[in-house]
């Protein structure tokens, strides 16, 4: 995956890096350095097919997506970029411990359903809409405020096929998921890019820091989010998700130089402040799609939680909030709301269930089970993804929307 690259010195910050001398004191030239060389860079072997694509035709298109469904070995003289592509994708980096992996998505499934929707609504799109130049994006593609909840089930789904167990394997949906959102990234920036993207302010759409930041915003935002409300994890526990998500990292086509050194929450945490500690602030995009998918979380969450309207949307907001800090909070419109004052409760209930299954090994199988059978169930998306449905229409130069195919025009 690593290519060599120019000096760091020949890279320009774009001018959406802002205390960038305060960064080199807190965190070393070097990776202020790799900071800015990283704005600029997108994937290059994603990017690669996307022109490939764009060049040859649909012809092209239909081998890569047979390809990432049943392997390149089934793909007759594939193109190539596809076939770099696919040989990249379908090699395991000697680092990859099956084992780790296994335990990573029992660790992640012990979590429970409802927790998990939280941490990936209040949690993790949370943090990731608060990235002005992340949001920004996102805006561009559309309608995702008046499809927040068809996003936030397309994110479910993204999120669990890629934590169930030999989900990653070659051909199964957990991998093809994640090529197909990689895939995505490649034609938004390139579509981007053609529409005359300034570079000079922002960097590259969806640059390699932007990526790393996401994946940041499923790892140590979640799990730190969670602790905070008794979903503990023991050392252990830790060290075979970040293992799990650095290999989905992999498939992303995240830099290794980010994500290597992200062993736990420590290391994590250092690259996180790293890039929030340059970026600017929540913008006026950030607020609206934090709101719309606030109301969506809600509206999720409901029918299992069996409150009425307002009190749900409240404990949701309470949730966020205690995650984030009433300074982002603020920033982000978030409501405040008696319901915070509950919070110890809830974080006390979480510690003694999670210290009364743990204590038992079948318990933990058992809710582990229910996990996996509840999101198998309530992740049955009617339609396609956005990103499954962009797979077959690569060649397009419109930017992707999600689509409720159960909407009437």
């Amino acid at each position: 995956m690593e290519q060599a690259a120019p000096s760091p010195r020949t890279f320009i910050a774009p001018l959406s890096l802002v205390n960038l001398d305060a960064a080199r004191e807190r965190f070393g030239e070097q990776k202020v350095n790799l900071l800015i060389e990283l704005t600029h860079t997108g994937d290059a072997l994603a990017d690669a097919v996307i022109e490939e694509i764009a060049a040859l035709g649909p012809e092209a298109s239909r081998k890569l997506n047979l390809g990432i469904k049943q392997g390149l070995k089934t793909v007759d003289n594939p193109p190539p970029a596809v076939s770099a592509f696919l040989e990249a994708a379908e090699r395991i980096p000697d680092w990859v411990n099956p084992q780790s992996l296994k335990r990573g998505c029992e660790a992640y499934l012990f979590i429970g359903n409802i927790w998990i929707i939280f941490s990936l609504g209040p949690g993790s799109l949370t943090h990731t809409y608060s990235s002005p130049s992340i949001a920004s994006v996102l805006v561009r593609t559309g309608n995702l405020t008046k499809m927040a909840m068809r996003r936030l089930a397309e994110t479910g789904s993204w999120n669990i096929e890629s934590v169930l167990p030999d989900g990653l394997s070659v051909g199964a949906n957990g991998y093809v998921h994640n090529l197909q959102v990689r895939l995505l990234h490649a034609r938004v920036r390139h579509t981007l890019l053609k529409q005359g993207w300034n570079r000079h302010a922002t960097g590259m759409p969806i640059n390699q820091v932007e990526m790393a930041r996401t994946w940041l915003d499923f790892t140590y935002v979640p799990f730190s989010a969670l602790q905070k409300f008794g979903i503990t994890f023991s050392r252990e526990e830790l060290a075979d998700l970040y293992h799990l998500w650095q290999y989905i990292a992999y498939l992303l086509g995240i830099d290794e130089r980010l994500y290597r050194q992200m062993l736990d929450q420590q290391h994590a945490q250092e690259i996180l402040a790293l890039i929030d500690s340059t970026m600017e602030g929540a913008n006026e995009d950030s607020k609206v799609l934090t709101q719309a998918m606030l109301e969506a979380v809600s509206t999720f969450l409901r029918p299992v939680l069996n409150l009425p309207a307002p009190i749900t949307f409240d404990l949701v907001s309470a949730l966020t909030r205690h995650l984030h800090g009433a300074q982002l909070a603020d920033q982000l419109g978030i409501k405040r709301t008696w319901v915070s004052k509950t919070m110890p409760l809830i974080t006390l209930a979480n510690r003694l269930q999670r210290a009364w299954t743990r204590r038992s090994p079948a318990a933990r199988q058992r809710s582990i089970a229910r996990t996996v059978q509840i999101f198998h169930h309530n992740l049955a998306l009617t339609g396609q993804t956005t990103y499954q449905r962009d797979a077959d229409n690569l060649i397009t130069s419109q930017l992707p929307q999600a689509v409720d195919p159960l909407a009437t025009t």
